[in-house]
């Protein structure tokens, strides 16, 4: 039997202009243009979806969002207008309540938003030149503001853990970091009843006065990345091709990761909740990769030539760690034919 030349083509695509987990990376976030959807991570499942059409019977009036940032697990989500259409100007914040599906405050300011941060009862809004930071709780207070060097990409970080207090933001000077530190991050209220063991503890305070500031690369920074305790920091710069570990009580420098020997487009860093491993690092490249913090289970590739760096001036590259496993994105084919 014959058949004639088929062509299959894909289903047209969904474009997500930005997705964001919550601080517990228990739920997630992805804006389209047509609204945004909240998911459960594990196992994944659609909590619910909003459209920001008038056409889908939603309450937003039209338009499309650059990013929708969860609050720790929360009805809360923090709105940022932007796309094709903005849906709200892109000097605002809003907070919206998503159980009422009622905007309960609204933020704003002279310049364009460019990144946002929270913690549960905090607010980090990045600016091109400065960070402000909010309390949220009832009503939303203005706390303090701090200057930066140019920020387009409105990096910072938060972490999230309860008594965490750390904020990272690009510091004044290209390269540099400032390690501010807020009021300690509350405890999430228990659900179910009440725990056998004793309640947790804050943790002691360092033995020395924690550094405040990090110089971290030469060229521009392009993430800022903290582990939920605030223990570490995670950087990269504009020059792609290595990430730095660093200790943000001492500043000391930990590991030094190479991502690659090319320059790359850093999109995102990320560690795994149990702080073990940097466990993303994705670039322009299509590539994921993974790096080992601790000595056990899996090792990072290293050169065959690197024993003998104490012993002879190699260049740096052949002493550098590298990732233990990657993973390459897959690109979509336009289509598919079949034929006998």
């Amino acid at each position: 039997m014959n058949l004639a030349r088929h062509s299959i083509t894909p289903t047209e695509s969904v474009h997500i202009f930005n997705a964001q987990f919550d601080a517990d990376c228990q739920i997630f976030t992805a804006s389209t243009p047509v609204g945004f959807a909240v998911y459960q991570a594990w196992p994944l499942t659609l909590l619910r979806k909003r459209g920001t059409f008038l056409d889908i019977g939603d309450l937003f009036t039209g338009g499309t969002l650059a990013a929708v940032v969860p609050s720790h697990t929360s009805s809360l989500l923090f709105l940022l207008g932007g796309g094709p259409s903005p849906l709200y100007p892109p000097n605002k914040v809003i907070l919206w309540d998503d159980a009422t599906r009622v905007e309960v405050a609204e933020l704003e300011f002279r310049e364009r938003v460019c990144g946002l941060a929270c913690r549960r009862g905090w607010l980090a809004v990045a600016l091109r030149r400065r960070v402000v930071v909010f309390e949220v709780r009832d009503t939303v207070v203005r706390r303090a503001e701090y200057d930066t060097c140019d920020n387009p990409r409105g990096i910072l970080a938060m972490a999230p853990a309860a008594y965490a207090t750390l904020l990272a933001i690009p510091g004044r000077q290209m390269g540099h970091v400032q390690l501010l530190h807020l009021p300690p991050c509350v405890p999430p209220n228990p659900f179910g009843p009440p725990p056998s063991g004793p309640p947790s503890k804050p943790p002691p305070p360092p033995l020395k006065h924690p550094v405040s500031m990090i110089a971290a690369h030469e060229s521009a920074l392009t993430t800022l990345s903290l582990p939920p305790s605030g223990r570490f920091l995670a950087t990269t710069s504009s020059r792609g091709t290595l990430v730095r570990i660093w200790d943000t009580t001492s500043g000391k420098l930990l590991r030094e990761f190479r991502r690659g020997a090319d320059t790359a487009e850093i999109y995102g860093v990320a560690f795994r909740f149990d702080e073990k491993e940097v466990g993303i690092v994705w670039s322009d490249k299509g590539t994921v990769h993974l790096f080992s913090l601790v000595s056990s289970g899996a090792s990072n590739q290293q050169s065959s030539l690197s024993p003998l760096t104490p012993f002879l001036p190699l260049p740096k590259y052949f002493d550098s760690e590298w990732s233990y496993a990657q993973y390459r994105i897959p690109t979509q084919a336009s289509h598919i034919s079949l034929s006998t």
